[in-house]
Order: structure tokens, then sequence, then C-alpha cells
């Protein structure tokens, strides 16, 4: 063969193989949405009564914070942030169980004194 005789161009063997692997995926999606329909949850009606039973009670607990109103809302949210600034940070006092920490707060601890044994009544 002449190098006139090749006229592909170059990336063309890509777009070739991109084609065919993307006309198999659409070919693919096509018969699976008819194959088979989507699958019903029998707990659905269930799953929606309870969330609109759970929506009307935040709708309830925001009315009645006061969350409804714009005003309000950034009055409750402004002291909330000025609250919270005000605080001054303090080191942490939860400690990861078998950490270095936790040791030395074990082993600094005062051991725990036994329980005291029950009494016995007195027989004649």
């Amino acid at each position: 063969m002449s190098a006139a005789a090749s006229t592909s161009k170059p990336g063309a063997p890509f777009l070739w193989v991109f084609g065919a692997f993307t006309s198999f995926a659409i070919l693919l999606a096509i018969f699976l949405s008819f194959a088979k329909p989507a699958p019903v949850d029998p707990r659905e009606p269930e799953r929606l009564a309870n969330k609109e039973e759970v929506l009307k009670a935040q709708a309830e607990l925001a009315a009645k914070m006061g969350l409804n109103d714009s005003v309000k809302k950034s009055a409750v949210f402004d002291k909330t942030l000025s609250l919270i600034a005000s605080r001054k940070p303090a080191p942490s006092t939860q400690v990861v169980p078998g950490s270095p920490t936790q040791l030395k707060q074990a082993a600094a601890a005062p051991a725990a004194a036994p329980a005291a044994a029950p009494a016995t009544p007195a027989t004649k």
C-alpha cells in the first residue's frame, strides 16, 4: 500500500470506536426501558404519609418560633450569632476512648472504692 491510498484522518479510529460504543449504550438503554417496568415499593404510601406528617410538623414549629416572617427570622439568627460570638473558645472535654489523652486521664483518676457489702440481717 502506498501512502496516497491511506486517507484516514488522525483520530478517526477513535471516533468510530466511540460512536460504536455510544450506539450500543443507547440501544441497551432503550432495551432496558422496555424490558421491565420500574419496581413499585409497597411501602410508598406509608412513606409519603410520614413525609407529609414531618413536613407539617416542621412548618408548625417554624411558625411557632416565628421563622415564617423574614424580619423575625433575621432577628433570631442575629441574636444566635451574637450569642455564639460572645462565647470564649474552650478546649473540648470529649476524649476518644483508647487515645493517649484518655489513657493519661484514666491513670490520673483515683481508683474507685469497692462497693460496700450488703448488711446481713441479725439472727436470733
